[in-house]
C-alpha cells in the first residue's frame, strides 16, 4: 500500500508517493519523488493513484485462465437460472456448509463435514465437539448468509462486522482490531505492529477502492492476501480473509471459491508466497480450486 511521505533536508522539502512491500522476513519500500515544496492534497492524490495503477498493471492471469472463468460463470448462472429460486436456496445450503467445513477445518477445527451439517443445518450438536468448534460452525454459517444480503461494499465497518459474528462467543475483543502483537504458529514471518493495524487497514481499503478495475478474482485474491499480511484481528483473520474474497468475487457476479482442506498445504505455500507480494501462486490456485468446485456445471 502507498502513501506521501515529506523529507526535509536543510530548509527545502521534498515530497515522495512511498509502497511498502514484504521481502522475506523485511519489509522494503519503494520511493517515486513527486516534488519538491508544499503540494496542493490534488497533486498527492493523483500521484498516489496513478502510483498503485502501476504497480497493480501486472496481469497475473491468462488468456485461457480468464476464458475459463467466463464459461464457469456462465455456466454457474444458467444452472441457478433454470433451477429458480428452490435450487439457489438448496445450493446456498449446501454450499455454505462446504464453506464452514473446510475454512473452519483449514483452521484446525476437528468438526468433519458431517458434524458440521448437524450443527449448520439440523440443530444438532454432536458428540466429541468442544464448544469453540460449535460457535465456530454457527457463527461461520451466520456470515454467510449475513453477506447473502448485504448490499454495500467492503469497509471497514464490514469487516469488523464480519468478525464480530464470526467471533461472538469465542473472543471477547471481537469486532475489534488486535492492542497485541500475534505470531503465525509455526511460521518465521513477521507481522506488522499493532499500533500500525488502524492506518493500514485504512490504507488497504483505499487499495481496492482504487484497484476495482483490475479483474475481479485478481482483485479478491490480492485484497484477501493483503488483510492477512496485516492480521487485523487477535483471531480469526484466515476465515475472514476467505470470507472477504467470496464477498468481492460475488459482488462482481462471480462464483464463490471454496478451498477444500485437503488442499490445505498447497494453500498455504501461496499464502507465504503472497506475504512477499508474489500474488501469482494463490491466483493460479484459485483458478483451479474454482474449477474444481464447479466441475458439476461441466455439461450446463
Amino acid at each position: 500500500m502507498s502513501y506521501h511521505e515529506v523529507k526535509i533536508r536543510g530548509r527545502k522539502r521534498y515530497n515522495y508517493i512511498v509502497h511498502t512491500i514484504r521481502a522475506g522476513n523485511k519489509w522494503k519500500k519503494i520511493r517515486k519523488y513527486i516534488g519538491e515544496g508544499f503540494l496542493p492534497k490534488e497533486k498527492i492524490s493523483r500521484e498516489l493513484k496513478s502510483f498503485e495503477q502501476t504497480l497493480s498493471k501486472a496481469n497475473y492471469l491468462s488468456e485461457g485462465q480468464k476464458e475459463l472463468l467466463e464459461i464457469i460463470r456462465s455456466r454457474f448462472f444458467n444452472y441457478l437460472k433454470k433451477g429458480g429460486g428452490v435450487v439457489s436456496e438448496k445450493f446456498n445450503e449446501w454450499f455454505f456448509t462446504e464453506l464452514t467445513y473446510n475454512s473452519n477445518a483449514i483452521e484446525g477445527s476437528t468438526a468433519g463435514l458431517r458434524e458440521t451439517a448437524m450443527i449448520v443445518n439440523e440443530g444438532i450438536v454432536p458428540k466429541n465437539i468442544s464448544l469453540r468448534e460449535l460457535y465456530e460452525a454457527k457463527n461461520h454459517k451466520m456470515v454467510l448468509y449475513y453477506l447473502l444480503v448485504y448490499r454495500g461494499d467492503v469497509n471497514e465497518a464490514l469487516i469488523k462486522k464480519l468478525h464480530w459474528v464470526l467471533m461472538e462467543n469465542i473472543d471477547e475483543k471481537r469486532g475489534k482490531y488486535r492492542e497485541v502483537p500475534v505470531f503465525i504458529l509455526g511460521s518465521d514471518v513477521k507481522l506488522p505492529k499493532h499500533e500500525d493495524v488502524p492506518k493500514m487497514m485504512k490504507e488497504l481499503i483505499i487499495w481496492y477502492k482504487r484497484n476495482k478495475k483490475i479483474h475481479p478474482l485478481e482483485l479478491a485474491a490480492i485484497f484477501s492476501m493483503k488483510f492477512v499480511s496485516i492480521h487485523p484481528f487477535s483471531d480469526g483473520n484466515g476465515r475472514i480473509s476467505r470470507l472477504l474474497m467470496n464477498y468481492i468475487l460475488k459482488k462482481n457476479n462471480y462464483p464463490e471459491i471454496n478451498i477444500y482442506v485437503k488442499d490445505r498445504n498447497n494453500y498455504l505455500r501461496t499464502v507465504r508466497a503472497a506475504n512477499d507480494e508474489n500474488y501469482a501462486p494463490i491466483i493460479d490456485f484459485l483458478v483451479k480450486t474454482l474449477k474444481k468446485n464447479y466441475e458439476f456445471l461441466k455439461n450446463e
